[in-house]
């Protein structure tokens, strides 16, 4: 399995809690940029864990009880996909609020 194959079924297996996180990561920035803080930038991040676990607990209830057995069946776990998920999530907002930071900082 190539590198493009296993970023598409990333994408496929967590698009939900993507869109939710680009949006929560939107917002923050947005607050950032409006008002600077440094203490903002530890709240978001806790804040996104709470959003996240949220996401993941609502996905979990509502997706198709077989839907995974097509990952696994590609020989993807259910952890390592979700794990992937959770890290470009979080290394995104990383990214955005140092940016902010950095620019405004």
């Amino acid at each position: 399995m190539t590198l493009g194959e296993r970023i598409y079924l990333t994408w496929s297996y967590g698009r939900a809690q993507f869109l939710v996180g680009a949006v929560y990561n939107i917002v923050c920035t947005q607050l950032l940029t409006r008002g600077f803080s440094y203490s903002f930038y530890v709240d978001a991040f806790i804040l996104k864990a709470a959003v996240y676990a949220i996401t993941y607990y609502l996905v979990r209830q509502f997706r198709g009880r077989d839907a995974i057995f097509f990952y696994i069946n590609l020989g993807l776990s259910r952890r390592k996909l979700q794990l992937s998920v959770l890290l470009v999530d979080f290394l995104v907002l990383a990214i955005l609020l140092t940016t902010v930071m950095l620019i405004h900082g």
